[in-house]
C-alpha cells in the first residue's frame, strides 16, 4: 500500500477509535450515575455495620487489582457503587461481610443485590482486601484467609476428612487450582493455574501444575488426512 493510502487509513481510523472511546466513556458515566442511586441502600447497610472499615479496604484493593485509572480516580462511594453494580462476585463478598447484620436485613439485601450464584464463601474469617477475579464456579471453604489475597475463577479451596486450608497474607490462587485439606499457604504464596495442592506451601513460594504431555504423536499421513 502506498504512503498516501496509509495516511488515508490513519485519517479514517483514528477518529473512529476516538468516537468509540467517547461512546464507552459516556456509557460508563451513565451507568455509574445509575449505580450510585441503585447501590445506596447497600452502602448504608455497610456503613451501619461493623464491616465498614473492612469493606473500605476491599474496595481499595479491588481498584488496585482491576487497575483502571478512570475507576481509581473516582470518589470512594462511586467506586463502591461501580463494583456493586458491575460485579456479582463483589456483591458476594459484601454479603459475606454483612454476616453480623440482622437476618431479615441480610435476606432483603440478597434479593435486591443478587450475589454470584456459583461462588461460595464458606470461611471462618477473611481478612481485609480480598479480591475475587471473575469468581464463577468457585468454592472457597477455608479455615481462614489473610489480607490482600487474590482468588481466580473455577478455584476449589476445600476440606477433606482432616480439615480445611489456611491462607496467609498476599496469597494468590490461579484459575482452576485445587487446594485441599488442613494445609497452610503461607504469606505471599502463589498457586499456579490448574495446580492441585495438598501440602503446605512456604512463604513466597510458587507452585505450578505439570505442563501438558503428549501421549501419542500421529503419523505424518494421519496428521495430513
Amino acid at each position: 500500500m502506498c504512503e498516501r493510502c496509509c495516511n488515508q487509513d490513519v485519517e479514517w481510523t483514528t477518529p473512529l477509535r476516538t468516537y468509540d472511546d467517547d461512546m464507552t466513556r459516556d456509557r460508563r458515566t451513565t451507568l455509574l450515575a445509575l449505580a450510585r442511586v441503585w447501590a445506596r441502600p447497600l452502602w448504608l447497610a455497610v456503613g451501619r455495620s461493623d464491616a465498614a472499615d473492612v469493606v473500605a479496604e476491599d474496595v481499595d484493593w479491588w481498584m488496585r487489582c482491576i487497575d483502571e485509572p478512570d475507576l481509581s480516580a473516582l470518589d470512594h462511594y462511586s467506586r463502591f457503587a461501580y463494583l456493586s453494580g458491575a460485579l456479582r462476585e463483589f456483591r458476594t463478598l459484601v454479603h459475606y461481610r454483612l454476616q453480623s447484620a440482622p437476618w431479615p436485613l441480610r435476606m432483603l439485601l440478597r434479593k435486591l443485590y443478587p450475589p454470584e450464584p456459583t461462588l461460595t464463601l464458606d470461611v471462618g474469617s477473611i481478612g481485609p482486601a480480598f479480591f475475587i477475579q471473575h469468581g464463577v464456579g468457585t468454592i472457597v471453604a477455608a479455615e481462614s484467609i489473610g489480607s490482600h489475597c487474590w482468588i481466580n475463577q473455577q478455584v476449589t479451596i476445600g476440606h477433606n476428612t482432616r480439615g480445611r486450608p489456611t491462607l496467609g497474607d498476599h496469597v494468590r490462587v490461579g484459575a482452576g487450582a485445587v487446594v485441599i485439606g488442613p494445609i497452610t499457604l503461607h504469606d505471599r504464596a502463589t498457586i499456579g493455574v490448574n495446580a492441585t495442592v495438598i501440602h503446605d506451601v512456604p512463604a513466597g513460594a510458587t507452585v505450578v501444575a505439570p505442563a501438558a504431555t503428549m501421549l501419542n504423536r500421529p503419523a505424518t499421513g494421519d496428521a495430513q488426512a
